[in-house]
């Protein structure tokens, strides 16, 4: 049996374990009939029954799955869950794979080398040596009567003429019997051989291991899929790995595509590879089966490690495009979607369509067949599937017809957001002859933007394209960076000197981009492949600035040319790559910053150099620098509170002096990690931050990365792309000045520029906030949608409704004059003391913030139990100066302790009239002095009350309190409280259980004092 099988039904399989027990046989030969010389006909039925059995087993290689189920089998099978593989190639490990029996798997190859020693033991195993024991006593049974067995065919085969009368059955029994002599071997097939459920074992000693198979044939028509069950038992740093890797003609690996990794111990599980789809280049795959130390160099020497039933199944290739290739649209603009198939066996086949939003929900659909066409299979195709360029077969299918198959479908126009678009093939048969229903799917995603939303792409946030172009047009790159909020650009630009075209290709591209306002950074990351050589560097990891500029002689000729065409475009240049630290600790920086900056000018235009820089690292003082910009990063990202703080710190010397600018890089946190509301949130808050602080550019350095970028690899947007965008584009040119305070906390920002201001708010719990912004305001969603904020009457104070929750909204459209007014306002004192009946002054402080003098008036609104004289005050204020109103309050005696929301209102006589209303928190309670009252049903049935009060003031308080309980008489209890120290008291109720859920007032009079303290308590168990 090869190494390799082709399984021409693949869904037809056995489930692990499964196994076929033979019924026990006898240790003779078949008995005679004593009395008339003839055999008996039972006897010799069951004996050829059980031959027969083991001839099936056996000449299908050992392989269950090799069978060939019924139709009848077909029309009862269940719909499949997984797509209908159209080829399948597998490695079960067991008799079959191990022709020559070395307990070694046929063809299968073993890496040998450092790190690899020969002295740990791999070999084929049974899963069941019980049931493989059993098995080998059959065959030693068999192989004692098997010689009678065939002699007693002969007999049966004229079992016509023996037996009289003559019987049917054993009539048809004898006609089988004559063509089973035929094929009957002389030696009895294996039932151990056929039946025995091997895996590949490893047992650990202190090294690691690496397999391979042999290669098979690859092309990039189908999409393949790797699958392979796993176990380990006792792994403490070693861990294992499942890889395919592609080959190109010479078999030399191009691609590996690996899965999870396992450690520890694990059951038997299976890992797989879904729907890989070779490199260019590719012409042969294989299975690589990886058992690595751990990253610390630890390895284990005890364990085990298992491989089983390894199988690659080959697909049709399906792939949905769109017809703008970076998946963005503007709204009102028809998409267009197409769905190619490539390696399809069958016409009667339908594309199924699916559209739906970023939560999931569909929002469009649609099934339609596809259109079909024919081409000749490629020649080369079937020489590395293995089939002779000289055998009928290989005649016979290079005239066999290859499916190319395409639909295009039109959605309806969209709304701004981001769509994730799915397309399955619904087919009546994939797999080769009759098979159910079998569906393979593709996806992709799309952005469809409000071009109109935010301001220009200005400001500090940029990408690093690190694939130069992506194969656009300079135009379409150009147009594509600005639409998607992009106001920065680092493009790698190291080419090799006699590069002329390219050196062209990227001024180009540089104009286009300068050309829609996006400023450009020239990056000097890494030489051509072909020019490492000439910089003596100790392997790929030396590709670093620090030793690329080393010698001057070698890499100002390298550069000079293109550097003499682009820096009359581009006039800062960065040295390395981004995370690039290799400038850290050298010795005389300044001078070899200086000396780089001087040779890489040249003969052309004064230039500015940036470098890297860690976060964790001190930045140098500015006059042991010569560059011109700083890039700072770390691993894992900052969070936002961390970013600011780390801003913060390096503020004060750049405000005093013209050191580097700061750069930043803005890179989302992982995607395996953290859920989508925390990344977008995360990445929301640290662009916030950014626009807090003096910061030039922040770049996204891995755009195209699915893990911490803002795009998928194929280029077509991440869930990310639309937050990062429509941040970029809110706030991208605004600073941040402050914040509001708003009546439930919730946690907000202000932007403005110009005459232009934006709210970004946010809350942990999902709360309503009820503000005034002004007229004409909208609400804008991280995914670019925009909902109109009507203004809600209020006599106190018109405002709008706000939903709030974890992800950020923006508030467009906010009156500025309003903001700054509003965030201007304060009130003195924040805490009233607890005197009755006596003057207590508050002030209310206010800004304004227009150019022009301003006339309004002020009204506090306080409540009940405060007495304000004259709670409406006029006032005139020049521009940009500051007024303070102060208001004469008293505490009636049944004001009570706690903190009260206090509006403030303002008319502003502006045409029209604004009426703005500020809430501001006041408390009442005497200085240092906390008073907690607690209550709890005790089993007894009495209520026991608690009152525990701290005094923080530098002298001594007494306080007679009075516990009123409605329709029961009072208690009361007598405290002293000396400074520093905390005073409980303890008052039972009878029947407390009838107090459960009401309230009760505490009233505290200060002995030999003026305060008197009233506190609402409310009731629980």
């Amino acid at each position: 049996m090869p190494a390799a099988t082709a399984f021409d039904q693949p869904n037809c399989s056995v489930e692990d374990g499964n196994r076929i027990t033979a019924m026990p046989q006898r240790n003779s030969a078949p008995k005679r009939d004593r009395h008339r010389g003839r055999v008996t006909g039972g006897t010799i039925i069951r004996w050829f029954a059980v031959a027969m059995l083991v001839m099936i087993f056996t000449r299908a290689g050992g392989d269950l799955r090799a069978l060939e189920p019924s139709p009848s089998i077909h029309a009862l099978a269940p719909v499949p869950t997984k797509p209908i593989a159209i080829e399948s190639l597998g490695w079960r490990f067991n008799r079959g794979s191990d022709q020559n029996y070395d307990a070694w798997p046929d063809q299968w190859r073993r890496y040998e080398g450092v790190g690899y020693p020969k002295y740990v033991v791999a070999e084929l195993k049974s899963h069941d040596e019980e049931f493989d024991a059993k098995m080998l006593r059959i065959d030693r049974s068999t192989m004692k009567s098997w010689k009678s067995l065939r002699e007693s065919i002969k007999p049966l085969s004229e079992i016509d003429r023996v037996l009289v009368p003559p019987q049917p059955l054993l009539l048809s029994t004898g006609l089988i019997a004559m063509k089973a002599a035929r094929f009957l071997p002389t030696l009895p097939p294996s039932l151990v051989d056929a039946l025995s459920d091997q895996y590949f074992r490893v047992q650990l000693d202190g090294g690691q291991f690496k397999v391979q198979s042999p290669p098979i044939a690859a092309s990039r028509l189908y999409q393949y899929q790797l699958s392979c069950d796993v176990m380990t038992e006792g792994l403490r740093h070693d861990s294992v790995r499942v890889e395919l890797v592609f080959l190109n003609e010479s078999g030399i690996p191009i691609d590996v595509k690996s899965s999870a990794a396992f450690t520890g111990t694990t059951p038997w599980t299976t890992t797989s590879l879904e729907m890989v789809r070779p490199p260019v280049d590719a012409k042969t795959m294989l299975v690589r089966l990886n058992i690595e130390r751990s990253e610390g160099g630890l390895e284990d020497i005890r364990g085990a490690v298992g491989f089983d039933n390894v199988r690659i199944d080959k697909f049709p290739q399906l792939r949905i495009t769109s017809d703008q290739s970076t998946g963005v649209y503007k709204s009102g603009r028809p998409i267009t979607l197409s769905a190619n198939v490539l390696g399809l066996t069958t016409t009667d086949t339908q594309i199924q369509f699916q559209l739906k939003d970023v939560n999931g929900n569909t929002v469009d659909s649609a099934i339609l067949p596809i259109k079909t066409t024919t081409r000749a299979v490629m020649f080369d195709d079937l020489r590395l599937q293995g089939v002779a360029s000289n055998s009928k077969a290989f005649r016979d299918r290079s005239h066999s017809p290859l499916m190319e198959s395409s639909v295009q479908w039109q959605p309806r126009l969209l709304d701004p957001g981001f769509y994730r678009v799915e397309a399955i093939i619904v087919a009546e048969a994939v797999a080769r002859g009759s098979a159910p229903r079998a569906r393979l799917g593709a996806h992709t995603t799309l952005a469809v933007i409000d071009p109109t939303l935010g301001g220009t792409p200005h400001g500090p946030f940029g990408w690093t394209l690190t694939r130069g172009d992506a194969g656009l047009a300079p135009r379409e790159l150009a147009e594509w960076l600005s639409d998607v909020g992009v106001a920065w650009v680092k493009y790698p630009c190291w080419i090799g000197p006699e590069d002329t075209p390219k050196a062209e290709a990227i001024a180009n591209t540089l104009s286009r981009l300068q050309d829609v306002g996006i400023q450009t950074v020239g990056m000097l990351d890494s030489p051509p492949e072909n020019q490492i050589a000439k910089y003596e560097l100790r392997g790929r990891n030396g590709i670093v600035a620090a030793e690329l500029f080393r010698d001057r002689e070698i890499w100002q000729p390298e550069l000079e040319p293109i550097m003499s065409r682009l820096t009359l475009k581009v006039r800062t240049w960065q040295l390395g790559g981004d995370r690039d630290f290799s400038f850290l600790r050298r010795p005389r920086l300044k001078d070899t910053i200086s000396e780089i900056s001087k040779g890489l000018q040249g003969f052309g235009q004064p230039i500015e150099v940036a470098i890297s820089w860690p976060w964790l690292e001190r930045e140098l003082p500015v006059s042991e620098t010569s560059w011109d910009a700083v890039c700072r990063s770390s691993e894992p990202p900052l969070e936002a509170n961390e970013l600011d703080a780390f801003l913060a710190l390096n503020e004060p010397d750049k405000r005093v002096s013209d050191g580097p600018r700061t750069w930043l890089l803005l890179d989302p946190i992982k995607k395996s990690e953290y859920e989508l509301t925390d990344r977008i949130r995360d990445l929301v808050l640290r662009m916030t931050a950014v626009r807090t602080h003096r910061v030039q550019a922040a770049f996204a350095s891995t755009p195209y990365d699915p893990e911490q970028g803002l795009l998928d690899d194929n280029g077509s947007p991440s869930e990310l792309l639309l937050p990062w965008r429509t941040t970029s584009r809110m706030i991208g040119d605004l600073r941040q000045v402050g914040s509001l305070r708003t009546r439930l906390g919730v946690e907000n920002a202000v932007f403005v520029g110009g005459n232009r201001a934006v709210v970004m708010m946010w809350s942990s719990d999902p709360k309503e906030e009820k503000i005034y912004f002004g007229e004409n305001v909208k609400m804008v969603d991280v995914w670019g949608r925009a909902t109109n904020l009507p203004v809600q009457s209020d006599p106190v104070q018109p405002h709008q409704k706000i939903s709030v929750g974890r992800i950020p909204v923006f508030i467009v459209g906010a009156d500025p004059m309003l903001l700054a007014f509003r965030m201007s306002v304060d009130v003195t004192p924040e805490q009233f003391d607890a005197l009755l009946g006596k003057k207590q002054q508050l002030k209310v402080h206010f800004t304004n913030p227009t150019r022009e003098p301003l006339v309004g008036s002020v009204r506090v609104l306080t409540p009940e139990s405060w007495a304000v004289e004259d709670p409406i005050r006029g006032w005139e204020a020049l521009a940009g100066t500051s007024l303070t109103e102060s208001f004469d309050v008293v505490l009636s005696n049944t004001a009570k302790i706690g903190e009260y929301e206090v509006p403030i209102q303002f008319e502003l006589d502006t045409l029209p009239l604004k009426l703005i209303t500020v809430y501001r928190n006041i408390s009442i309670g005497p200085d240092g002095l906390i008073v907690k009252v607690m209550t709890r049903l005790m089993p007894s049935g009495e209520l026991r009350v608690e009152i525990e009060m701290t005094n923080r003031s530098a002298i001594a308080q007494s306080y007679n309190a009075l516990l009123f309980v409605p329709g029961r008489q009072y208690q009361s209890s007598f405290i002293t409280i000396k400074s520093g120290e905390t005073v409980r008291r303890e008052i039972f109720w009878k029947n407390g259980r009838e107090l459960i859920g009401g309230q009760m007032t505490l009233r505290a009079s200060e002995h030999d004092g003026g305060r008197v303290l009233n506190y609402t308590v409310e009731v629980k168990r």
